[in-house]
């Protein structure tokens, strides 16, 4: 029987470094009986030709309201109904495929229970057997990585300081997603079939997460021969201070969901102050919710699934933000000039 390997994220795990590289290696995945599908989106202004990450075609197809979908704003969908009607195509085509097949999208887990089973239906109905897996962060790992993540895409974190500048706090409303919620649904929809692998075990496979979804989940024995691909670098723990309050005064999305062409991205990127984590006092400000957060991980998927670094990043001082001040004039100062 044909297997539908269908890796369902979560967020921040390295699916985009796994979609990518399953993209730049058809060939090797081919020879080993995987077929790794590519979309495209003529409708997308300009058009994508080379879609690798599954969540884009699928939550189209699945999501109740597609429209509202970040992607298709980011991408200046214009017709959306004749992307759907694409999409169902090329997905009827890939799953004629006589392989197994291997689907990607984090995103994905972010659909409902009843569109999930609706997914797996479709597949099904073409001979597959879907094995489902996600690798899942720990509470406090992906804090830290969401965090970021959320300021790289042009939100305001408040939870994000810098320095004497700006202090951290916490508003009620603001919740850092732990996963908890997207691990019930698939739960519900794929019960025993899912497998859960805590991120970090993943990480200690020679060949890093990617080599160990190759490998262990997809079966794939050539894993030494692939090319592997990095995406989503981490970014400097000042530049993504900075950005932040750059997106307070404009963020990516207005407050009606619509893309801010004022908006916009810092282009030094101070690696000298290392990488980004958030700091211990902003840690300390998540506290209740980690702690509340890791019981229930524990609580669902066991204790290994809430195991995480303690490094923090260093507040950012008074004397840096000054060397930053005084780069800034001694630049604009040559320019004048």
């Amino acid at each position: 029987m044909k297997i539908c390997f269908l890796h369902l994220g979560l967020h921040k795990t390295a699916s985009s470094s796994f979609q990518q590289t399953c993209a730049a290696n058809r060939l090797i995945l081919d020879q080993a009986g995987l077929f790794y599908p590519i979309f495209r989106c003529d409708q997308a202004r300009p058009p994508r030709l080379k879609i690798n990450n599954h969540s884009v075609p699928l939550r189209c197809l699945y999501d109740k309201n597609p429209q509202n979908y970040h992607i298709n704003k980011r991408w200046k969908v214009g017709d959306i109904n004749a992307a759907i009607q694409d999409y169902t195509l090329q997905f009827e085509q890939a799953l004629q495929s006589d392989q197994s097949i291997v689907l990607s999208g984090e995103g994905l887990s972010l659909l409902t229970a009843d569109a999930l089973a609706r997914l797996a239906g479709v597949i099904e109905n073409y001979g597959f057997q879907i094995k489902p897996m996600i690798l899942v962060r720990s509470p406090l790992d992906y804090a830290h990585s969401i965090a970021q993540q959320l300021v790289r895409g042009g939100q305001y974190v408040s939870l994000v300081g810098l320095g004497p500048l700006r202090s951290p706090c916490l508003p009620q409303r603001l919740t850092i997603p732990d996963g908890l919620r997207e691990i019930r649904t698939l739960q519900k929809v794929f019960d025993q079939r899912l497998v859960a692998v805590p991120f970090r075990h993943a990480c200690r496979h020679r060949c890093g997460p990617v080599g160990y979804l190759l490998e262990t989940f997809c079966g794939l024995s050539t894993v030494d021969s692939i090319d592997f691909k990095q995406t989503q670098e981490s970014k400097s723990n000042l530049w993504v201070r900075l950005q932040n309050q750059v997106n307070e005064r404009w963020p990516r999305f207005d407050q009606k969901k619509r893309l801010n062409d004022a908006h916009f991205r810092i282009q030094d990127d101070y690696s000298q102050s290392g990488a980004f984590r958030l700091t211990q006092h902003e840690v300390d400000l998540l506290s209740d919710q980690l702690l509340h957060s890791n019981q229930a991980l524990a609580d669902l998927l066991g204790s290994e699934f809430i195991e995480a670094s303690d490094e923090v990043s260093n507040t950012i001082s008074d004397r840096m933000l000054l060397d930053l001040f005084m780069e800034q004039l001694v630049v604009a100062q040559s320019r004048r000039a």
